[in-house]
């Protein structure tokens, strides 16, 4: 599935939410979302969802404008899968298996269909089927974060946005969740769309990055081509860089070598500049 927008505009009262969005979002990708508070990241995926139905500009899916309804409002996809912030505030039913059940019984699978995936759905997300009678409420935090995410995927969404999914999680949890996240995107080809404040995360998973800034896509790159050939952008909105790309830094001022890395993720930057660190004793 492609996603294309074309001018997008959306107004709250009197206030410009977004300004002449145009992107493409090819599928299979983890594209991450960035930008300070208020930048415009929310309402730009909550109008991927079709979660609003009044705006200006064009949204095509594979080259086919989306759904409307009656009025001519836009409708949400049920093919693209919505994570928010804190989403097991969302949980609702009075066990584990009720609650993966609750949207496949809506959409009419049988009780076999649902029960096989649910089965593909707990390993995907590192639980047990011990976890199913149980109430949700009663779990930890990160395995109710991990039910309340298994509920969207439990839909076998195309698109999955993630709109800060580690929020409160503790430091285990937070890269525990994320790498579950990444392999159930790569094994499937799906496509992601990741809002997140952590650049360390955003450097680690993204294959591209779109930077908001005050309504408008300021940019839309490759995550490597942004954070080590585009930092004065970052700087420039008061963005930083991920920590391993901050030590590179560093390490090619000190050193005076411009150092060559393969991406700016953590392994392949402390590859190239520990050896380097070590041997001139910086």
């Amino acid at each position: 599935m492609v996603y294309h927008l074309n001018n997008l505009s959306v107004s709250y009262a009197d206030r410009a939410a977004l300004q002449n969005v145009s992107c493409t979002i090819q599928e299979g990708k983890w594209i991450s979302v960035i930008g300070h508070t208020g930048a415009g990241k929310s309402t730009f995926v909550k109008v991927l969802k079709g979660l609003i139905p009044d705006i200006a500009g064009e949204y095509l899916i594979n080259d086919h404008p989306i759904p409307k309804d009656r009025k001519g409002q836009l409708k949400a996809l049920p093919d693209i899968g919505y994570v928010f912030q804190y989403p097991e505030h969302q949980l609702f039913e009075s066990t584990v298996y009720k609650e993966l059940a609750f949207a496949p019984k809506l959409r009419g699978d049988t009780p076999q269909q649902i029960k096989k995936s649910i089965e593909i759905i707990l390993s995907q997300v590192g639980l047990t089927e011990d976890i199913l009678p149980l109430v949700p409420f009663q779990l930890s935090g990160g395995q109710k974060r991990r039910v309340a995410i298994a509920s969207v995927l439990m839909m076998d969404p195309k698109l999955l946005i993630l709109d800060e999914p580690t929020a409160g999680l503790d430091p285990v949890s937070h890269a525990a969740l994320l790498q579950l996240l990444s392999k159930w995107q790569q094994q499937g080809n799906r496509t992601v769309i990741f809002v997140s404040h952590q650049m360390n995360d955003v450097a680690e998973y993204s294959d591209e990055v779109m930077v908001f800034h005050e309504g408008q896509l300021m940019g839309h790159y490759e995550t490597g081509t942004l954070f080590l050939e585009q930092a004065e952008l970052l700087e420039k909105l008061g963005l930083s860089l991920p920590e391993p790309v901050q030590m590179l830094k560093v390490v090619e001022e000190m050193s005076g070598e411009i150092i060559e890395v393969a991406s700016c993720r953590e392994q392949d930057i402390f590859a190239k500049v520990l050896p380097i660190w070590q041997a001139r004793r910086l």
